[in-house]
């Protein structure tokens, strides 16, 4: 049967690429449409996880052997960035998992390559059978697909109290001991590992769960995130 010039268009329409954060459509070439490109402003400092702090070279840290790791933001939190982070996490948006994951591949500082390891950080259990998916797994199976890396959901959290309103020491206690490598897991011999998360705020959450790696055999673990949020009166989101 043939099709009418009508649905011919509106097919045409319908399968032509859309920006995933205004629905405008796209170039083929294009992530986001350019309105929403001018949205985003990329995070220029790399931060160690045991004290959030900014710094220039993760080797100075390396070489001291403090504890810690370097942790890798793609973008801002403010503006689009903070706004898929919300859609994706509150309003079951898992489509823009993949917009996340193309935002840290275009405008990371540091990039995982093919070999190394993607480790979603895990959501409670509670707050997963409330979402029905942890946003941070979503990520990272879409970055591995753009990275050629491996995504290993290798992680287990135990229920804590929210973060929301904590200083930044009461943060770190309340994630310390809360992660957990799963039963019959491992971590692959001589590979880099990869934290995901879509929001570095204090980097706590990120350090507890790096501990859990390294102790576990991993040799290198990096933090990657979509988001770096500069802790303020308002800065914390729910996970």
């Amino acid at each position: 049967m043939a099709i009418s010039p009508l649905s011919k268009n509106l097919l045409d329409l319908f399968l032509k690429e859309v920006c995933p954060a205004c629905g405008s459509r796209l170039d083929d070439s294009e992530l986001l449409c350019p309105w929403c490109e001018l949205r985003i402003d990329r995070c220029s400092e790399i931060h160690w996880s045991s004290t959030g702090t900014s710094l220039r070279d993760p080797s100075d840290y390396l070489e001291t052997g403090m504890t810690g790791v370097p942790v890798y933001s793609s973008v801002m939190y403010r503006g689009l960035p903070g706004e898929i982070v919300v859609r994706l996490k509150f309003n079951s948006e898992k489509h823009l998992a993949a917009a996340a994951a193309g935002m840290i591949m275009r405008y990371s500082m540091k990039l995982p390559v093919p070999g190394d390891i993607l480790v979603p950080i895990p959501a409670g259990r509670k707050r997963k059978r409330e979402r029905g998916y942890n946003q941070a797994a979503l990520i990272a199976v879409k970055l591995a697909s753009l990275s050629g890396c491996r995504s290993l959901d290798i992680l287990t959290r135990d229920d804590s109290p929210s973060q929301v309103g904590l200083s930044p020491s009461l943060r770190r206690q309340n994630v310390a001991g809360i992660f957990h490598l799963k039963d019959r897991c491992r971590i692959p011999d001589g590979a880099d590992v990869w934290l995901v998360d879509d929001v570095a705020t204090t980097c706590s959450t990120i350090d507890s769960a790096a501990g859990v790696l390294l102790d576990s055999g991993a040799l290198l673990v990096w933090g990657l995130t979509l988001t770096y949020r500069k802790r303020t009166s308002d800065s914390i989101v729910h996970r």
